[in-house]
């Protein structure tokens, strides 16, 4: 990896990269659990898409291995890795409610906590998970069980969108009627990028 590519990759990132030398480095790199301990060569932290692209494109052209974190929930430590690109996007935080469609747009970083947050002022409810800290867009991803289950089904049947970028750099929409192939494997896709749109369900208060 030369010095060069780093450091253009760098000054293209909106969102800092952190370096092994940097002092921030190990608070940065830590994992929800504790007992896991990995050590990438950097952390895209990444505040849009075109970040996301950019650290995709990167770890592609210099041939580095790459970990996804969303909300940063994940037991087994597979938001990190070892001598590799650690792509961030817990600091994608955006979150809209459509009341009237009953439907929210939520963005990589968010945890099931974030959506409740914004959800509930409108008596509205995503089947989600039970712990607040779940990051939504890995709970989607890999079906997402809960209290409104049963009645509603899981996070991921109340996917309805799926902005996501590639492993060639490319961003497309994957929903029932655009890249439809894609939107049905959604769970097998490297990234959330940008943000997952999802169906919500009244409550009673």
């Amino acid at each position: 990896m030369q010095a060069m590519a780093t450091e253009s990759f760098i000054d293209n990132m909106r969102g800092p990269v952190i370096r092994q030398t940097d002092a921030d480095y190990d608070a940065v790199r830590s994992l929800y659990n504790g007992m896991i301990d990995k050590s990438p060569v950097m952390i895209a932290r990444c505040t849009d898409v075109a970040d996301v692209v950019t650290a995709v494109n990167f770890a592609r052209q210099n041939d580095l291995q790459v970990a996804i974190r969303g909300g940063g929930h994940n037991g087994p430590g597979l938001g990190s890795v070892d001598d590799g690109l650690m792509i961030d996007m817990s600091m994608m935080k955006g979150v809209r409610v459509d009341s009237t469609a009953c439907t929210i747009r939520v963005g990589p970083g968010c945890t099931q906590g974030d959506v409740d947050h914004a959800t509930h002022i409108y008596g509205l409810a995503v089947p989600a998970g039970i712990v607040s800290t779940t990051g939504i867009a890995g709970l989607t991803l890999g079906g997402g069980t809960g209290y409104l289950t049963r009645k509603h089904g899981l996070t991921s049947d109340n996917l309805l969108e799926a902005d996501v970028v590639l492993a060639d750099g490319r961003v497309v929409t994957a929903n029932k009627s655009e890249n439809a192939d894609f939107y049905w494997g959604c769970a097998a896709a490297a990234a959330i990028s940008a943000s997952s749109r999802a169906s919500c369900s009244r409550f009673i208060r």
